[in-house]
């Protein structure tokens, strides 16, 4: 199911009709985010991609920030989506393949759509609502991270393993931020692919050399 379907952003449509218009606003307002950004973004300039009134676009968002909101929600879930398939689809048994896993399935999720995510992720955007939902979602990402590296971490403390888990979430989620919202310019030209071996063998050797070091 779409996020549309129940984001509290979105005034639910209840036809058949009214769906494949609102699938028409979310897929015309996308590209105008993607080739535009916001400096040209309004509830007009989407009514004219999509081909409908304007009244009918206000039909389903209380103005474009509602919008904006929307789509966000919905890409952070897709990202979600990546990383719960991945620790579905196999039981990692070692930290390499557990971060390799979940890096590839972050990375490819970030690479189908860069012109988009380069806008909702800008940190120079000032919504609280957007920077919440990213926020959110950077939170449940973490959360399945967490269940799925502690068991691989037997032999630490409860507090050491806490701590090895946040620190290298941070170092691969920190790189894929800074990489989707083209803001760093050591990541900007690095393809995906590239990025995420590198961030991957970073993370794996952090871990392992903190893991095989007593005194660490």
């Amino acid at each position: 199911m779409s996020t549309f379907d129940t984001s509290p952003h979105v005034l639910r449509p209840q036809q058949r009709r009214s769906r494949a218009a609102l699938a028409g606003i979310v897929e015309a307002s996308q590209q105008l985010l993607r080739t535009s950004g916001i400096d040209y973004f309004s509830m007009a300039a989407v009514a004219q991609a999509a081909g409908l009134p304007v009244g009918n676009i206000y039909r389903r968002f209380r103005g474009k920030d509602e919008l904006i909101q929307a789509i966000k929600e919905d890409v952070i879930a897709r990202i979600e989506d990546a990383v719960t398939e991945r620790l579905s689809r196999e039981r990692f048994r070692d930290i390499p393949s557990l971060i390799r896993g979940i890096v590839g399935a972050v990375s490819e999720a970030y690479s189908r759509d860069q012109g988009l995510h380069r806008f909702l992720f800008n940190r120079s955007i000032s919504d609280p609502v957007l920077t919440e939902i990213g926020s959110s979602g950077r939170r449940r990402i973490f959360l399945y991270y967490r269940d799925a590296l502690l068991p691989l971490l037997p032999q630490e403390s409860a507090e050491r393993a806490e701590l090895l888990v946040r620190v290298s979430f941070h170092l691969i989620s920190a790189a894929m931020a800074g990489k989707a919202c083209a803001d760093d310019w050591t990541l900007t030209d690095l393809p995906w692919n590239v990025l995420g071996a590198e961030i991957s063998a970073a993370a794996i050797a952090y871990l392992q050399a903190s893991v095989n070091d007593p005194q660490a």
